[in-house]
């Protein structure tokens, strides 16, 4: 659950904190593992493909 929101949040228009990259970023504001955050980046990734077609 909270990768599909990490994953929604990264897919919409959101700005960084301070240019944090995506992981630092996710893992504070989320509370995910790397290995969460790093699925959340890719469930993101096929949620703006998806969009886009």
């Amino acid at each position: 659950m909270t990768i599909q929101m990490a994953a929604e949040f990264l897919a919409g228009p959101y700005e960084r904190q301070g240019g944090r990259a995506a992981v630092p970023e996710l893992r504070s504001r989320f509370g995910l593992s790397a290995a969460d955050a790093i699925e959340a980046i890719r469930i993101a990734q096929a949620i703006r493909l998806a969009r886009a077609t």
